[in-house]
């Protein structure tokens, strides 16, 4: 599992919330977002979306919405409001203060190629053995006796591919160390300025059973405030 706590602005936009959290997960590029909430859905490719701001998703304590990040591979993320308390007034930096587990890296093939890493490092070779991978063949040849032969030619070739795909990925982007958090490197990655007060979230992604949890400091006319989103 994955979490992430951060202090953001609840006037924050909904794109620089976007960058806050591919900041503080160290991702550097960006293929884009898409948020649902309330039957409603936000995405950066509209124009009306760049002036949203969190406080205007109107979610309380322990509510949620989905957030995508990175629209190509669609690293989906439930994010929940987890409390809201007294914020400091001028204080606009966004931050990390805390978390666990390590983020997946940018450039893993996505959901399903973060976990066939994961995979290939737990188990080795035994992943493409040879003698498996024919046994699955051969029960699919036999379940469609009308393919013909270089259907399944090119289904070795895909899969060696793939294998040399994860392989390469685990030399350049490995060892991966999926439990291992390191705050200060968090903080590193990103102090985001934002344009005016702040509010909290935490984010959490079932796709390899990992969370993301955003923790943020809400300012209103009123007074301070913070909140705690999750």
């Amino acid at each position: 599992m994955v979490i992430r706590l951060v202090s953001v602005s609840d006037q924050m936009q909904l794109p620089d919330f976007h960058d806050v959290f591919r900041a503080i997960l160290g991702w550097q590029g960006d293929l884009g977002f898409i948020i649902r909430v309330h039957g409603q859905e936000f995405n950066s490719f509209r124009r009306k979306t760049h002036s949203k701001a969190l406080h205007e998703l109107k979610l309380h304590r322990q509510e949620k919405f989905l957030y995508i990040c990175d629209t190509l591979h669609m690293w989906e993320w439930e994010v929940r409001v987890v409390d809201r308390a007294a914020g400091v007034a001028g204080d606009q930096l966004a931050r990390c203060v805390g978390g666990r587990g390590a983020a997946p890296p940018e450039f893993c093939g996505g959901p399903t190629g973060y976990r066939l890493m994961l995979k290939r490092q737990r188990v080795g070779a035994a992943m493409s053995d040879s003698v498996w991978v024919e046994a699955g063949i051969e029960v699919l040849a036999e379940a469609c006796p009308e393919e013909p032969p270089r259907t399944w030619e090119l289904l070795r070739t895909a899969l060696d591919e793939g294998f040399r795909s994860i392989d390469d990925r685990l030399q350049n982007l490995g060892p991966l160390q999926p439990d291992l958090f390191n705050l200060n490197e968090a903080i590193r990655f990103k102090n985001l300025e934002s344009s005016t007060h702040t509010s909290g979230l935490v984010s959490k992604t079932r796709v390899f059973d990992t969370a993301r949890v955003a923790r943020s400091r809400r300012h209103t006319a009123a007074g301070d405030r913070q909140c705690y989103w999750r």
